[in-house]
């Protein structure tokens, strides 16, 4: 079963793209979401001062729901996250 006891995050802003991992049992499971997607799903607007990482904290957990739906079709350890997977 999948879970993200760690919680870290990161953003590529030259990428366009949230890092985060989950786990699988012991097999770590990497994720990149794109930020277009995030900005849909909150609202943001992509501005130099736009807080991306705080945006992803507060859609932590449809994040995560997301990424285990697609993770459950996909059981890649390398999954990307689009618009489409919300």
């Amino acid at each position: 079963m999948l879970g993200f006891p760690n919680q870290m995050r990161s953003f590529d802003e030259e990428a366009g793209t949230f890092r985060f991992s989950g786990y699988d049992g012991v097999m770590e499971v990497h994720f990149v979401l794109e930020a277009p997607a995030l900005e849909q799903i909150d609202g943001l607007d992509r501005t130099p001062e736009t807080d991306y990482l705080a945006a992803f904290d507060r859609r932590r957990t449809q994040i995560e729901t997301a990424a285990g739906r697609a993770y459950k079709k996909h059981r890649k350890n390398l999954i990307f996250l689009s618009i489409a997977d919300f």
